[in-house]
C-alpha cells in the first residue's frame, strides 16, 4: 500500500523551493455536502465536508502548539480545487500543472496575487489516496508524519489557506488534496 504527496514552499525572500514526493494510493466518498465558512475578510465561501474536515485537523493541531488558526482565502481555496481537478482529471500527482504552470503562476491566475506586497511567501501540500487512504484522516496523518508537509502546517507565518478536494465521486475511488497557504503584507 502506498501514498502520494508532496509539498512546495516558496518565500519571497526564499530562492529554493522545497519539494517532496512520496508514491502513495488511498480515498473516501466525496464529502460533498457543503459546509458555510467565515472567510479571511469575514464574507462566506461553501466548502465540501472533505475540505471543512482538513481544515478542521489543520487548525486542530495548530491550536495544540498554540499557534493561531489557518483563515480560509477564496482565491487559495479557488486554486487548490482547480489544482486538485486536474490532477484528477489528467491522473498526475505534481505541484506543476502538465502545461508546466507553475504554483505561483497558479496562484496569481486565480487572483492571489503579490504585486504591491512588500512580503509574502507561499506553499503547497497536495496528496492523493484510494479508498480509506484517501480521506482528510489519513492524508493528513501522512503530511504530519512528513518534516517537509508539517514544516508548512506549523508555519508561524501562514494564517491564509486554501483546501481543495477533489474525487471521482464512487465509494473507494481516487481523490486528490491540495492545501495552499500563503502570507502576504
Amino acid at each position: 500500500m502506498s501514498f502520494r504527496y508532496a509539498t512546495v514552499v516558496v518565500a519571497a525572500s526564499l530562492a529554493t523551493i522545497t519539494a517532496v514526493v512520496v508514491t502513495a494510493m488511498g480515498s473516501d466518498e466525496a464529502g460533498a455536502a457543503l459546509t458555510t465558512v467565515e472567510t479571511c475578510d469575514g464574507d462566506a465561501i461553501d466548502l465540501t465536508n472533505n475540505e471543512k474536515q482538513t481544515l478542521d485537523l489543520h487548525n486542530q493541531v495548530r491550536a495544540n502548539e498554540g499557534l493561531s488558526p489557518f483563515c480560509v482565502q477564496p482565491a487559495l481555496t479557488e486554486a487548490a480545487r482547480a489544482h486538485s481537478q486536474g490532477m484528477l482529471d489528467t491522473g498526475y500527482l505534481s505541484h506543476r500543472s502538465l502545461d508546466d504552470e507553475t504554483l505561483e503562476a497558479r496562484l496569481e491566475r486565480f487572483g492571489y496575487t503579490f504585486s504591491g506586497y512588500s512580503y509574502w511567501a507561499y506553499a503547497e501540500n497536495i496528496g492523493e489516496g484510494d479508498g480509506p487512504l484517501g480521506t482528510p484522516d489519513a492524508l493528513f496523518e501522512y503530511w504530519m508524519s512528513s518534516k517537509e508537509h508539517s514544516v508548512n502546517i506549523f508555519n508561524e507565518e501562514f494564517h491564509e489557506v486554501g483546501v481543495g478536494v477533489r474525487d471521482t465521486g464512487s465509494e473507494g475511488g481516487t481523490a486528490m488534496y491540495t492545501v495552499d497557504f500563503g502570507v502576504r503584507y
